[in-house]
């Protein structure tokens, strides 16, 4: 099982789910508002083992965003 953190841009609810393999568009519903603008949050503990060469981070599907 994965855990992701994710963000949902229509109503701004952080929320994370878990999921056996990858993390997939069917998945990325906001348990508060039903919406699909959902974005994957990068947090430090996914950084933790990030080699040297890693991304951190990606294009956001958001339009304006704050992660505090």
């Amino acid at each position: 099982m994965a855990s992701y953190d994710l963000h949902c841009c229509l109503c701004g609810k952080d929320f994370d789910i878990f999921v056996q393999g990858f993390l997939k568009d069917e998945h990325k519903v906001c348990p508060e508002c039903g919406g699909r603008e959902v974005e994957q949050k990068f947090t430090a503990g996914f950084m933790t083992g990030a080699g040297a060469g890693a991304s951190t981070g990606g294009v956001s599907s958001c339009s304006s965003h704050s992660f505090g």
